[in-house]
């Protein structure tokens, strides 16, 4: 295992953080009905206006709310329905990873104008004493490339953008992003071209390239950036349900996220519940006598409790940990950030 490094930190954001990453008081300008949603909200009432155009979606969710009214499990109910899918060779879920990437780009253009909190982390953290920093970010949404490229006029025009070899950051997207895409190979068209991936009804087939895209939402087309093979783009993006996930990013960006927390002494995790065995794996060989900090808004001990009992060796490697209940909008302005080893955050 690599030497460990109090210089290196590991930073882990959840659908929490881009949940609270607006600021009505601070941005230009901030748009409730496009606020970022937690899982149990995907699919809610205020985006109906781009659920719509999904009608084989559409169709489940008389089940779907009426099953979360009552209380229940959000990833544990849609697992149920994508099951019931596979069993009676049904593709609408096919149509999932589609419907999420227009409603997640949609809300990285139309939540807010202005300055985010993300613009405040990257700007607090890559101005710090870190020499080296590695973002994991389990969203699909853009907004942490904003601040990116706010900060540093990073442009993302390839997946090798996201791991540049002159920076102090790498950026990880394990659950994939609204511009990944791969060509769907067997996507049915007609004789002008148009594609139809709603009518597919057979397993796809995809190219083995992923490919980083553009979106003219006015035509509604996606594109690769300088041009391309031909063929409909189909979203990476994982879809939300409880297990099991897979990793959807390039293999070299996992295993550069993996050795990364090997050597990797200071942990931040942001809005992330601790519930993705994937993302849990991935932490299973972190140094002895790690700090941790926590943020979330009001349950940051019961997600340090699941970590440790995800990862049983996180106690005997007598790691220490920090807990923050304000959020990350509060976080981040905080005279408390970037004091990771501190004993508690509350109060």
């Amino acid at each position: 295992m690599p030497t460990a490094s109090g210089n290196r930190l590991t930073i882990i954001l959840g659908a929490g953080a881009s949940h609270d990453c607006g600021d009505k008081n601070t941005a230009a300008q901030v748009n409730d009905d496009y606020r970022p949603p937690l899982a149990k909200d995907i699919f809610a009432r205020r985006f109906d206006g781009i659920l719509k155009r999904y009608p084989a979606i559409t169709a489940r969710l008389d089940e779907l709310r009426t099953q979360l009214s009552e209380n229940g499990n959000f990833e544990q109910i849609f697992r149920t329905l994508l099951e019931s899918a596979g069993r009676h060779q049904k593709f609408w879920p096919l149509l999932l990873p589609v419907y999420l990437r227009e409603l997640f780009w949609s809300i990285s253009l139309d939540y807010m104008q202005g300055s985010s909190k993300f613009d405040t982390l990257v700007r607090r953290i890559l101005e710090s004493s870190f020499e080296e920093v590695m973002f994991i970010n389990l969203n699909y949404d853009l907004f942490l490339e904003d601040a990116l490229e706010n900060y540093e006029h990073q442009q993302f025009l390839n997946l090798d953008s996201y791991v540049p070899s002159a920076k102090k950051w790498r950026y990880v997207k394990p659950h994939g992003s609204v511009n990944w895409a791969r060509i769907l190979e067997n996507c049915p068209s007609d004789s002008s071209g148009w594609f139809f991936p709603s009518q597919l009804q057979e397993m796809p087939v995809f190219s083995p390239e992923l490919r980083l895209v553009m979106w003219n939402r006015h035509s509604g087309d996606f594109y690769i950036p300088g041009g391309g093979p031909r063929g409909y783009l189909y979203p990476q993006v994982v879809v939300p349900t409880d297990k099991p996930k897979n990793f959807v990013c390039p293999q070299s960006h996992a295993m550069r996220a993996r050795t990364f927390v090997q050597s990797c002494q200071h942990f931040l995790v942001i809005g992330f519940s601790g519930r993705d065995e994937d993302v849990m794996g991935l932490l299973r060989d972190t140094p002895s006598d790690s700090h941790w900090a926590i943020v979330s808004r009001g349950d940051a001990r019961a997600i340090s409790r699941r970590f440790v009992s995800a990862v049983p060796t996180l106690k005997s490697k007598k790691t220490r940990w920090a807990c923050y209940d304000k959020g990350f909008s509060r976080f981040v302005s905080d005279k408390l950030f970037g004091q990771l080893s501190k004993a508690d955050f509350d109060g």
